[in-house]
């Protein structure tokens, strides 16, 4: 089956807490997956007395990761992405052209894997500092 025609998927990370403007950040080359997910604590409030139980949304939290393969040259993507570092990372899903979302985030883990034939693939797990913001198109 052929692949179909679409937008490509384009994630920015850019160091520090600084969030990403049109002209900062770079793109991370490689790139095959990226995951961004959102979750929510819930928090029981149950009384004595109540037959079910009562929940409340409590703190928000989000997380990102990526993998694909290693670009040894790509010093302002991959590079940047040690863990303990404090990045802004976002992906444009819709194409680098419109506007999306960032996190600030701490990099968890970078993990590089060799396989018997020589390809060379990245993993990273990065968790979210703060809320997400809005991240302009990239030109």
């Amino acid at each position: 089956m052929a692949e179909l025609a679409g937008f490509t998927n384009v994630v920015y990370v850019l160091a520090g807490v600084v969030a990403m403007a049109e002209e900062t950040g770079a793109k991370i080359l490689g790139v095959d997956n990226q995951s961004y997910g959102m979750l929510c604590d819930m928090l029981e409030i149950t009384a004595f007395g109540d037959t079910h139980k009562k929940r409340m949304a409590g703190l928000k939290d989000s997380s990102f990761s990526i993998s694909g393969n290693v670009y040894t040259e790509d010093t302002t993507g991959q590079d940047v992405l040690i863990p303990g570092n404090s990045v802004m990372i976002g992906a444009h899903p819709s194409g680098q052209a419109v506007a999306a979302t960032q996190i600030p985030a701490i990099v968890e883990s970078f993990e590089v894997g060799v396989d018997v034939a020589g390809k060379q693939t990245f993993s990273c797990a990065l968790a979210a500092n703060g809320a997400p913001v809005a991240m302009p198109a990239h030109t």
